[in-house]
């Protein structure tokens, strides 16, 4: 069928929803590497939020995170279960727990990250995609994950 047979013009191309299905896909990508590890992306980021500050409140994380406390108890009951996060405090009225990263935790967390960086170097090789990097880059300056 022609578009002058009654079919729609192609719509005009659009960078937002570009940059909308690309990061779908990149974001599924990286959950199915974290996922090698046993983590996911919201895990990650929240062992990344305890390796920059270590004995941080259930609040202050569930903040950090964009969760509510509510929601942030079952993940980290998982990751304390794994071994990756301690409670630390908590005992008495008015006394907030916090959470510290462990020995195991970190060592998880950087071969996260090292998966990361090396879908960074795989995905942004092309020289396209190096100069979209570089755009990203100078978009977001101060944005770093570790």
């Amino acid at each position: 069928m022609t578009e002058a047979a009654g079919r729609s013009p192609a719509p005009p191309f659009s960078p937002t929803m570009a940059m909308i299905l690309q990061a779908r896909e990149l974001e599924a990508r990286v959950e199915a590497e974290l996922g090698t590890l046993g983590l996911s992306l919201r895990r990650f980021g929240l062992l990344g939020h305890l390796d920059r500050e270590p004995g941080i409140s259930f609040s202050a994380l569930a903040r950090r995170a964009g969760i509510k406390v509510q929601s942030l108890h079952p993940i980290t009951d998982a990751l304390v279960a794994d071994g990756y996060v301690v409670t630390v405090g908590g005992v008495g009225q008015g006394k907030a727990a916090v959470l510290e990263l462990t020995p195991t935790g970190s060592d998880v967390l950087d071969r996260a990250k090292k998966l990361v960086e090396a879908l960074d170097r795989d995905l942004f090789a092309a020289p396209e995609w190096a100069a979209l990097s570089a755009a990203l880059r100078g978009i977001f300056p101060s944005l770093r994950y570790r």
